[in-house]
């Protein structure tokens, strides 16, 4: 009986590890990466100290949101081209209250054209395309014309508004794009990490609008052509989905990276930037210490 006894307690001792089992290996998944996190936070810091301080960033895990990093996320920086994200964000609220139909057609005649960034002005005029497609390429091309366009079709006080409801604390759009004559008057667009994270772990969990909405915008970011800062130094089979933003004394880069061991969140902003190129690198070494941890 007693042996019996015995045996019994074995086996259920046996079958408790068994079933405490993948609860220890998750907590021990878990304090390994917290322990990585943590090394990593301190090169953040370091590289920090290359650039001065003049730079905000946010990297975040996105299997444990808990799990961030983050240096002046909320402080407000000139937005530069990274405002077209939120813009994108509006466009989708706008469609899914029927203000505006995705499908509609847009018109862009050479009245609308604007410079710097985008193809749209190398098109014969007047030129055609659905509001999706202007949509694609204010994202995917930064096109100063199609966002210029998306604004007059939305208007800037809708769109501030929507900034308040989508969650965009430090977000606000008080120029179009190529606006020099504002800005010299200090006039500025201005947005912060921790709304452009907002944005994207929105998209990542299908709830920009919706799954039909947060889809689109995945594919857009997917298809960013500028690819001289996060994407700098990673491998070239790496999935990125991000927007840059790039202006006088401005350079951004925020986006999401799937890895097979995880996706994160980084978002790097800088301003009052007199080295163009030593910027860019800064961000894209950020990229590459974070990359380190998930490849």
């Amino acid at each position: 009986m007693k042996h019996k006894i015995l045996f019994g307690h074995f086996i259920f001792l046996v079958l408790l590890f068994t079933l405490m089992l993948p609860a220890y290996s998750t907590l021990s998944a878990i304090q390994k990466k917290n322990r990585m996190y943590l090394n990593l936070k301190k090169q953040l810091r370091k590289e920090l100290r290359t650039i001065g301080s003049n730079a905000s960033f946010v990297v975040k895990d996105l299997s444990l949101p808990s799990l961030k990093i983050s240096h002046k996320e909320n402080e407000r920086y000139p937005a530069a081209s990274l405002i077209k994200l939120p813009i994108l964000a509006v466009a989708f609220q706008a469609a899914a209250e029927r203000k505006v139909a995705l499908s509609q057609d847009v018109v862009i005649r050479k009245r609308d054209i604007t410079g710097g960034s985008g193809i749209l002005k190398t098109k014969r005029l007047p030129f055609k395309l659905s509001l999706t497609e202007l949509l694609e390429i204010m994202i995917a091309n930064s096109d100063n014309t199609a966002t210029n366009k998306v604004i007059d079709i939305l208007g800037s006080g809708y769109i501030n508004r929507k900034f308040r409801t989508l969650g965009l604390r430090h977000t606000t759009l008080r120029r179009k794009m190529m606006d020099f004559s504002g800005r010299k008057k200090g006039i500025e667009n201005y947005t912060s990490t921790s709304d452009i994270v907002t944005l994207l772990e929105r998209i990542y969990n299908n709830k920009l609008v919706d799954s039909k909405s947060s889809n689109l915008a995945l594919s857009f970011l997917r298809n960013q052509k500028v690819n001289d800062r996060i994407p700098l130094y990673l491998p070239g089979a790496v999935d990125i989905a991000h927007k840059t933003g790039l202006e006088r004394g401005v350079v951004h880069d925020a986006g999401i990276i799937y890895t097979p061991k995880g996706d994160y969140i980084i978002c790097v902003l800088t301003k009052k930037v007199k080295d163009y190129n030593r910027a860019k690198k800064f961000i894209a070494k950020l990229s590459l210490l974070t990359y380190n941890l998930y490849k």
